[in-house]
Order: structure tokens, then sequence, then C-alpha cells
């Protein structure tokens, strides 16, 4: 059976690579269609190099990266000559979100033939203005709830299936007039294996890398933006060290151009605050933190919380998107709906017993999330009886 995945992004997502190369080792013939431009900064991301030498075919849209937004804007003539390509060429064209100018013209071009949308899949983390609805720019979340009031509901009509990451969204779904008979909850995976073994000498290495004696370990994994929480994290941080709490927060990951978040942080604390940059390490982090914070605005199923209940790492989130399908509150970890971020993390960080705790109950909620258990899910979209 061939596949083509519609990337929406220069970044494929981490679910996007994964199945891909599950389903590769079951004879599947995936592709995977992505816009990319030369001058964006992201281009080097761990899951596209995790496909690099698959038999994964990659598709490239020649775009013009503009940087205001951080996005890649495909060439559009280029874009619609591919999806023609890839529907002739394909069983399934399942495309990962619908408001993105590299999604949305696929699903056009399937509206105008039955067939087409037949082969049409859509599959997204949340719709915009009801369940993601970032501060800033004050128009952008009327901008979205317009846009999917006006044109998207329109797209939902076009897929044979649409599916969504967890029960969490359903509200959502109905407010931006999904039609409920077409759509399905289907969760992304995690490899649980890659966050479980992990070595004492890498940990040791991390120890000294960090300058890390008794500290209890903050880890926030991710895009360096304002959606993600990031000023959050530093602020929060900072509240814990003037109070004399003996923490280090290891910042990780890359940020659109250059980081000037590291503006932020007090100079008294510059050792204390650590921006270490995009790293491959993570399952070792996990292991060496006391507690993941991610206070992001907006979220589908983190997989970086994933990952954190893989390590058995206690978290403290947003009650955003997904997230509770992961965490109960109060049991694999905290979640925050009043914007206090700072109660929570102290909680975990001293009560050691809760820590312990959480730490055994995010393990075994993990497992429903095994890759090993969800893709037999994706599987069931791309059979002809389904």
């Amino acid at each position: 059976m061939k596949i083509c995945y519609v990337n929406p992004t220069n970044n494929i997502r981490r679910p996007i690579a994964e199945l891909s190369n599950i389903l590769t080792n079951k004879d599947y013939q995936i592709s995977i269609m992505f816009p990319q431009s030369s001058n964006c900064p992201t281009k080097n991301w761990v899951a596209n190099e995790s496909i690099n030498n698959s038999a994964i075919k990659k598709i490239t849209i020649r775009s013009r990266y503009f940087a205001p937004l951080r996005y890649n804007f495909p060439q559009l003539l280029y874009l619609w000559r591919e999806t023609k390509k890839i529907y002739q060429e394909n069983d399934y064209v399942h495309i990962w979100e619908y408001y993105y100018p590299i999604s949305t013209i696929p699903l056009l071009y399937a509206a105008f033939s039955k067939e087409r949308r037949r082969k049409t899949i859509l599959t997204t983390d949340g719709f915009v203005g009801y369940s993601y609805k970032p501060k800033e720019p004050w128009w952008l979340v009327p901008a979205f709830k317009l846009y999917t009031k006006l044109f998207a509901r329109f797209l939902f009509k076009i897929p044979t299936v649409i599916t969504t990451y967890g029960d969490s969204m359903l509200p959502f779904a109905k407010k931006a007039l999904v039609p409920l008979s077409k759509l399905k909850v289907i969760p992304t995976g995690i490899h649980i294996d890659r966050f479980q073994k992990v070595k004492a000498i890498d940990l040791r290495q991390l120890r000294a890398e960090f300058s890390i004696q008794n500290e209890k370990i903050i880890l926030f994994v991710g895009m360096l933006t304002e959606r993600k929480g990031i000023k959050t994290v530093i602020e929060v941080s900072q509240q814990l060290l003037e109070e004399g709490l003996n923490i280090k927060t290891i910042i990780v990951g890359d940020a659109h151009g250059d980081n000037t978040y590291t503006q932020l942080v007090n100079p008294k604390f510059k050792d204390k605050i650590i921006f270490a940059g995009g790293r491959k390490d993570i399952p070792e982090l996990m292991h060496l933190a006391d507690v993941l914070l991610l206070p992001s605005e907006g979220e589908g199923l983190p997989g970086v919380v994933m990952e954190a209940m893989a390590s058995g790492l206690p978290v403290v989130a947003t009650y955003e998107g997904c997230t509770p399908d992961l965490i109960e509150n109060g049991e694999e970890g905290l979640l925050v709906n009043n914007g206090d971020y700072y109660s929570p993390i102290k909680k975990v960080i001293i009560d050691e017993k809760l820590k312990f705790e959480m730490s055994l109950k995010t393990k075994i909620k993990i497992k429903l999330f095994s890759w090993k258990n969800v893709y037999q899910k994706y599987e069931e979209l791309y059979s002809p009886h389904y």
C-alpha cells in the first residue's frame, strides 16, 4: 500500500516520522511531502534526520521562508503540480493540519473528485481559535475563529476521515463545526524503550557538563517561543532561586533565529538557568531531571510530556489541548489553568513522596500510548474496508 503524508512545516512532525518508519518496516511504501527553503533556521530537525537514511520518499516543496511568521510559504504552482502526482501515485493521502497552505491545497484539490476525497485523511492536533488561543498578537484568535468558521467548515467536509489526538479535543471539534460522523480519536505514539534504557555513565557525564551536585533539576524541552511559555520558565525558576531553593533549570531547544531569552535571566542566576540548545540526548536529560515544566499556551498531544512519562518524570504543564488525556491532575503530574506554575513546581520539588508516586504512575499510564498499540489504529485507517 502506498501512503503519502503531507507535513505542514519544514520540521517533520515526530508522529509522522515515527509512523512512517514503522509502516515502512511493514512493507508500506511511504512518502512525505513538506515545504523547504534553504534559509529556514530550523531545517535541521531531529525528526527530519530520522528519515534521512530510510526508504521513505521525501517530496520537498520549494518555499520561501517568511521570518515574521516563522513559516515556509510554498510556491503554489509547484505545490499544485506535486499534489496531482501524490494523488495519482498513492492509495491514501494523509494530511496533517488544515490551516497551513501546504495542507489546504491538497484538500482543495481533493474536493473536486469523489475518488480523491475517498483517498484523503485529515489529522489535526487542535482547532485554531478554539483549542488554541494565543494571547498575542491580539488579532490572531479572532482571525483563526473566522477562518475555521467560514473556510475550514468546508474543508472538513472533504476528507473521508478526520482524526484528532484525544477526547479533550471533542468539545472544540463540535464548536468548530466538524462533522462528528467523520471524527475519530487516534493518539500519537511513543517508543517507550528509548526513554527507559539509559546508561549511568551518560548521566554522570551530564552531571559533570552542567556542574550538578545536589541541586533539583527543572527541565524544559521545546522550541524557544512565546507560545511554549519560555518566559514563564525563566520567571518561575528565578522565583524559586530568590526564595533560596537549591535548583537548576535546564532549557533545551532552539530559537527561531537569535536566542534573546538569555537576556531575561538575572546575571546572578546565569549559572543556575542554563540554555543547552538543541540536543539529541533527551532520554538522558529526562532521567537527570526532577520535574518537566511545560507552560505552553497551546498543545496537541505534547510529545515531550509523553517522553517524560516514559522516563518516569513528573510533569507540571498547562491544562491545554490533549495534555489532560495524558496527565490526570494530581496523579501523573500537576496541571495548571490559573497561570500559577510556581506553587506546583515547588510542591513536586520538595515532596519526594509525591514525586516518587507520580513517577510510578507515569510509567503505567504511558503504556497506553506505546507505538506497539497505537500504530494498529492507523493501519485500520488505511484498510480498504474501513
